[in-house]
């Protein structure tokens, strides 16, 4: 663990501001940079405790950017990161894949990235006003969201929701009286239904940046220091944090839509490059099964098990998957015994059962089966009546075959 995340949760959680563009035009944006890069102070305070990072973060607007450390443990050293997904480097140049963002993105992204959101929506103008002082230009989007831009930096000073409250306020700013150069510093506040924020921006040779972000439950601060921003030609380069992120949305609507050969090369592509995504492996799994791929499902389910040992699920769905070829069955019935002693579940009774009627151990294969149908809910239980009929009628007790059937009958003509 990077640095503890019991508040973060509640900062990645905030959709940022977005609407529809209707064709106005955008209020002029206050940043003029693309690429920085600044020594940041990275505080985490949680009671009494409290945890400090320190190093050079950049960043490339608006959703790109990299952290390297200075003091943290010897386990990272680094992190990437790009829209939900973080790599982590230790010092011995392994990756590590999240699909979160750390600290510093999020916290970065909701409250900095709530200022840029704001100035590349489209919005209607409504009227020239005063905020604490500043002259404003009052504009309002679609879902009434309303902003009061501030005339001389174009930065919102203020942003209210549908029903008027404050979702971001002007608290203070300094001007430059001394070289006559305007404003030079804003304090805003930001105000979410489970926390606080604030923004500090300051000016420095002629660029505005965040001095300071902070975000705050009652229980916990992340307190986000830069100093010393510098502009980068460069913008970074995060080419296989966007492959992770393009294999996983294009894999996901694969799965969603039942296209299982794409599910197939899209998540093949992202293990590729992450090899220890666990969720990739269950959706191969499963699509490799129901096109007829004995052998990529098994393989699937292997690897799966590699990460996780003690998944009842990847056991129970390993030991089906042989039990379905009539293959490995000593070791699908070990699997199987495995998953149901770590969870009794219906459906891992039912598999259970199934592999030792499969052995032609009828006596074993009763004794799982109906627990299973004991415990089942409506949608297990055609398969397991099915199984029921197939070891009766291995014992010819045909009344208890006709019995079964009718179940299954009876669950049909329900559906």
């Amino acid at each position: 663990m990077l640095i503890r995340t019991s508040l973060v949760t509640a900062v990645i959680s905030i959709i940022l501001l977005g609407w529809a563009v209707l064709g106005q035009a955008a209020v002029p944006p206050f940043v003029d940079y693309h690429t920085a890069t600044a020594e940041l102070t990275w505080r985490y305070l949680d009671g009494s405790e409290e945890q400090v990072v320190t190093g050079l973060f950049t960043v490339t607007l608006p959703d790109k950017f990299t952290f390297r450390a200075a003091n943290a443990s010897n386990q990272w050293q680094r992190v990437k990161g790009y829209q939900d997904f973080t790599a982590v480097i230790t010092a011995s140049g392994h990756v590590e894949y999240q699909y979160e963002p750390i600290q510093p993105f999020s916290v970065f992204q909701t409250l900095f990235g709530q200022l840029l959101e704001a100035n590349s929506k489209a919005v209607t103008f409504l009227s020239d006003e005063m905020v604490g002082g500043r002259a404003v230009a009052r504009y309002q989007c679609p879902d009434l969201i309303t902003y009061w831009f501030d005339r001389e930096t174009h930065i919102p000073l203020r942003i209210t929701d549908e029903s008027g409250t404050n979702i971001l306020s002007l608290r203070q700013y300094q001007v430059d009286a001394e070289h006559k150069l305007g404003v030079e510093f804003f304090t805003l506040a930001v105000r979410q239904e489970n926390w606080d924020g604030i923004i500090r921006l300051g000016k420095t040779d002629g660029h505005w940046f965040p001095r300071e972000l902070e975000v705050s439950d009652g229980q916990a601060q992340i307190i986000l220091t830069f100093q010393n921003w510098e502009i980068n030609e460069q913008p970074l380069d995060l080419t296989e944090l966007e492959q992770l992120g393009e294999y996983l949305v294009k894999g996901s609507h694969a799965s969603e839509q039942g296209d299982h050969h794409n599910v197939i090369h899209y998540f093949r592509q992202l293990l590729n490059i992450d090899p220890y995504y666990i969720p990739a492996y269950k959706e191969l799994a499963r699509s490799y099964g129901m096109v007829g791929n004995y052998l990529g499902a098994v393989e699937s389910y292997q690897q799966w098990l590699m990460l996780e040992p003690n998944h009842p699920a990847a056991l129970n769905n390993l030991a089906y998957t042989y039990m379905l070829a009539e293959s490995n069955l000593s070791e699908a019935i070990n699997l199987a015994y495995k998953a149901v002693t770590l969870e009794p579940k219906a459906s891992y009774l039912d598999t259970l059962g199934y592999g030792y009627y499969l052995v032609k151990d009828y006596d074993k294969a009763l004794h799982y089966l109906l627990q299973a149908a004991d415990q089942a809910d409506h949608s297990k239980l055609a398969d397991i009546y099915h199984h029921l009929v197939l070891v009766y009628g291995a014992l010819n007790d045909q009344a208890e075959v006709d019995f079964y059937q009718q179940k299954i009958l009876e669950l049909t003509v329900g559906d």
